[in-house]
């Protein structure tokens, strides 16, 4: 498709959405940066576009557009996450981790912001806070829940520090 000027930004972003859902991830990356070149840009493309974005490993095109989503939609409670994760990728746990415990001050049981708080501040030597907002998972959260086995492995990995604090590698996710 060579004519993108053609479409107005709701159509591309849902030509765009079509595309990265069935794998055609270059199609969809070309609409969105078609779309952001726009004069009026809709907020699902900023969204759409700093996901895709940060799945590429893309993480200083991704992080000012997930601010940009943010300053749109404040509160948002995926694109705060994936700001999290951007800035976590990016090498930046101490922000990551303000950014989480942010969004677990709304939403106090969103289980990925309490694992992945939970892994930074063991990594921050924070035991006792990692183990709170573990426990909080474990109790909230289905049992069936991807982030309740990865809360259940980040708790035993921590008992086992305690027992052997200098002898086990560090956990990543």
């Amino acid at each position: 498709m060579n004519n993108l000027e053609e479409f107005e930004s709701d159509e591309l972003t849902a030509l765009a959405r079509l595309d990265i859902e069935q794998g055609r991830v270059e199609q969809g990356l070309a609409k969105l940066k078609a779309i952001l070149r726009q004069a009026s840009v809709p907020p699902e493309a900023v969204s759409m576009a700093a996901r895709l974005y940060a799945q590429l490993g893309l993480f200083d095109r991704a992080l000012p557009l997930f601010e940009h989503y943010l300053s749109i939609r404040p509160g948002a409670v995926e694109e705060t996450f994936q700001l999290g994760m951007v800035l976590l990728d990016k090498g930046n746990d101490r922000q990551a981790l303000e950014t989480w415990e942010g969004l677990l001050r709304e939403q106090p049981t969103f289980p990925p912001g309490l694992f992945y708080c939970a892994m930074v501040l063991r990594r921050e030597g924070k035991i006792a806070e990692a183990r709170r907002n573990l426990d909080v998972l474990l109790q909230t959260a289905p049992a069936d829940n991807l982030y309740c086995e990865r809360g259940r492995e980040l708790l035993q990995v921590i008992e086992r520090e305690v027992i052997q604090p200098s002898s086990l590698p560090a956990y990543q996710a």
